[in-house]
């Protein structure tokens, strides 16, 4: 398809819904024929456009991202304020828009609740309490990943480059310092590691000594306050809610945090599921929906224009988070797509609220608005279009953009769309996947984020690939659905009867 077609397609979803499909488009338009010099640039906010893409990515960002973002920031708000959540915390980095957004809204509704933005990571959040729980350290330091290496696992651990350095010297894992690890060999590296005495002495010295910084950070924060709060953040598994609620109980909270999230493939073992609460799918059922979906590609474009978090240090009387270096090419793209998704969440409050209306239309008539069948339908149907059925331009123009699976960005991230060959597309089709994972016992496979934008830039036949692919992601859901009904009914009869 054309992009002019497939902008077609994403307005003709948003005519069908509460939301008007040219609600940015045309107000941008209007106001240039006005001769509004200010408003002319806003329609062009993405200045690094080296490869010509930026009316495809304005255009997925105007009629794709935005309404989602703010179709899921609304919704928050509104469950908050249901549930008597006084206090949001928005985690860096997925939820820097989402802040940003909901900040707006509450100013213009003037929302009981208080919008707030925490800097964190999973690896600042983690290494904190590496010290309390080695067993647990060393799951999170071997988990799986698209490249997991040696020097990648002394990096999760948080270890310096001398540390580094002296981890390889001693030769306790039997690969090179930039060598892949196999998926079914990091149960043996996790033993090797737990074995051996220098690895665990640097771990639990290093942990120590991020731990005071991390819980004085928590504490400026107001995290240690008792009134009710909850984070939101992109999602995927909680684990992020489950870390943060097991420091603040230490340090004396007594109420949980609940989590709103835009999606949820599981949540933690043991975790209470009542206080995990998704917009777009939870952890039970909805296949359809997650295997259109692509969380790495929403990691993407839903990213701060700043470093994660490394660590927490003292400035004067405050704490301040230690964050990473990011490059200007990516700091200007991703102010530039902040730039354009406050744009459209002016030009929409600017029709809630025409000139000459005072009050406007309610924030509890926006939420139920935002919350029509006919509304979440278009919002979920442009975001499968984009993510699963991407046109090459769309594909090129944000399969460009760096991103990591890891939990520490060290310089060696990918492209969201990998340039892959024939053959390694192919080599992610169901049968060749069913094969080497199910028969052969394994074998490396080149994979890509975002492996529709991958057959859509760089692919003869992209529907044929992407119709192979769909069907192993089927499959993969469709097992892990099976699981978990099954741990669940396991679960059920282990039960303990009423009244015993």
């Amino acid at each position: 398809m054309s992009q002019d077609g497939r902008i077609k397609a994403y307005k003709k979803q948003l005519e069908k819904s509460g939301l008007p499909g040219d609600t940015y488009m045309e107000d941008v338009r209007q106001k240039e024929e006005e001769g509004g010099r200010e408003e002319k640039n806003n329609r062009q906010p993405l200045e690094s456009d080296k490869d010509g893409h930026q009316e495809s990515i304005c255009a997925v960002i105007d009629y794709v991202l935005a309404p989602a973002l703010n179709g899921f920031v609304v919704w928050v708000l509104s469950q908050a304020m249901m549930r008597g959540i006084r206090r949001l915390y928005f985690l860096a980095r997925d939820g820097y828009f989402m802040y940003r957004t909901a900040c707006r809204y509450a100013e213009s509704y003037r929302l009981p609740v208080e919008c707030r933005y925490l800097y964190c990571s999973r690896y600042s959040v983690r290494i904190p309490g590496y010290h309390l729980s080695p067993e647990k350290a060393l799951f999170y330091i071997t988990l799986g990943g698209l490249d997991v290496t040696p020097e990648k696992l002394y990096l999760r651990a948080g270890f310096d480059r001398a540390r580094r350095e002296a981890m390889h010297r001693a030769g306790i894992l039997p690969y090179g310092k930039e060598e892949q690890i196999p998926r079914k060999e990091l149960a043996l590296v996790r033993k090797r590691l737990s074995e051996s005495r220098l690895f665990m002495e640097l771990l639990t010295e290093n942990s120590r000594r991020a731990q005071p910084a991390y819980e004085a950070y928590l504490r400026q924060e107001g995290m240690l306050e008792e009134i009710p709060a909850a984070l939101v953040d992109s999602g995927w598994v909680g684990s992020m809610q489950k870390e943060l609620d097991a420091s603040l109980k230490r340090l004396g909270r007594k109420k949980p945090l609940s989590g709103f999230y835009f999606g949820l493939y599981e949540v933690p073992p043991d975790a209470d599921r009542s206080r995990y609460h998704t917009y777009f799918f939870p952890p039970e059922g909805e296949i359809r929906r997650k295997v259109l979906f692509n969380n790495c590609l929403f990691e993407t474009v839903f990213t701060a224009p700043h470093g994660m978090t490394l660590s927490y240090m003292a400035e004067k009387e405050k704490i301040k988070p230690a964050l990473t270096e990011i490059s200007e090419e990516r700091k200007k793209r991703l102010t530039g797509m902040e730039k354009r998704f406050a744009a459209w969440q002016e030009a929409f409050l600017r029709q809630r609220f025409p000139a000459g209306r005072e009050a406007g239309i309610s924030f509890d008539r926006l939420a139920k608005d935002f919350q029509k069948r006919e509304t979440r339908r278009a919002i979920e149907k442009n975001m499968e279009l984009f993510m699963h059925h991407p046109t090459k331009e769309e594909a090129r123009g944000f399969g460009g953009m760096d991103f990591s699976d890891d939990i520490l960005e060290n310089g060696g991230e990918s492209r969201i769309a990998e340039e892959l060959t024939r053959k390694e597309l192919r080599e992610n089709h169901l049968i060749s996947r069913i094969f080497r994972e199910m028969l052969s016992g394994g074998g490396y496979v080149r994979q890509s984020p975002w492996y529709e934008g991958s057959a859509a830039a760089y692919g003869k036949y992209p529907a044929y690939h992407i119709f192979q692919y769909t069907g192993y992601k089927y499959l993969l859901y469709y097992r892990k659905e099976r699981a978990r009904r099954k741990k669940y009914r396991a679960g059920a009869r282990n039960a303990p009867a009423r009244g015993t």
